[in-house]
């Protein structure tokens, strides 16, 4: 069962674990850190009681869309569209009228296939 919740200050180990462990060893641990404005855009995904994924929503930046990150084997399960759905809400409540991202490349037909487009 998944739940989907508000991050918690307390999180931030587990967001810094999930970026790394997607990203690679490469990965910056402050780019995890980022805080997520007036949109309240800072989203937790878990499973099982454990924290399996993250994303984020800033209003004011030119891509709303900050992070989505799950965990390679949650991944291809609908939690991914749950998430972007749920920040598409908050977005839409804060009065934006459509949404940015920058996306990696294999995340590309994941976006598309829910209805964003490249610019």
């Amino acid at each position: 069962m998944f739940q989907i919740r508000t991050a918690k200050t307390e999180d931030r180990e587990s967001i810094q674990r999930i970026y790394v462990a997607v990203v690679g060893p490469e990965a910056s641990q402050d780019e995890a850190n980022g805080r997520a404005d007036r949109c309240r855009g800072l989203l937790i995904a878990q499973a099982d009681s454990r924290i399996v994924g993250f994303a984020a929503l800033m209003c004011t930046a030119a891509e709303h869309v900050k992070w989505l990150y799950l965990l390679r084997q949650y991944q291809e399960a609908g939690l991914g569209w749950e998430i972007l759905r749920r920040l598409e809400d908050i977005g839409w409540e804060a009065g934006l009228k459509s949404l940015r991202l920058h996306s990696a490349p294999e995340a590309v037909e994941f976006y598309r296939r829910h209805g964003y487009r490249a610019i």
